[in-house]
């Protein structure tokens, strides 16, 4: 592609062997923006600036513990570096044939790899909101395994988590 100029390019000292004055030539690929790559540097920049606690294997040992010895989880939320949202997450008999070595390939948010994951939180207590048509019912709430995931992660190494009367709190980056 050539692309003309109206200012004088010399003064910006630029390599130009263009037989036309002010002019550059310029590949096609040159001009397409590649989000994936773009975005994968992005990550790189962040992880680089953070103390990182968890890599693919111990991420993927982690989830396929919990998926041999059936400890599930119904809710929590998941934060990913390059993003100030928090997603829902959970972990259940119907997530355990959707990731590998390098991430999920869909958990209702997309396919993210555990590279990406600033954090994973349990929450204590899920709670189910019940309804009859229009008629709210009884709440049902019911305490989730984090005593067991503490329990698994002990067993597989360092792990860095908080847990409190609230939740767990399993982090990849700080």
């Amino acid at each position: 592609v050539l692309v003309l100029f109206n200012k004088n390019l010399d003064k910006f000292q630029l390599e130009n062997n263009n037989p036309i004055k002010n002019s550059l030539l310029i590949n096609k690929s040159d001009l397409e923006l590649d989000n994936y790559r773009i975005y994968q540097i992005k990550i790189e920049q962040e992880i680089s600036k953070r103390a990182c606690f968890m890599n693919n294997t111990k991420w993927f040992k982690l989830f396929v513990e919990l998926a041999d010895k059936k400890v599930y989880f119904n809710s929590g939320q998941i934060k990913f570096l390059l993003s100030e949202q928090r997603y829902n997450f959970s972990f259940d008999e119907l997530d355990i044939n959707t990731f590998d070595n390098l991430g999920f390939n869909d958990i209702g948010s997309g396919p993210f790899k555990f590279k990406e994951i600033e954090w994973i939180s349990i929450p204590k207590r899920h709670k189910v909101n019940r309804w009859n048509r229009n008629e709210k019912l009884k709440s049902k709430t019911t305490l989730q395994p984090l005593s067991k995931i503490e329990q698994i992660m002990n067993t597989l190494g360092q792990f860095e988590y908080d847990k409190d009367e609230v939740e767990l709190k399993i982090y990849g980056y700080k």
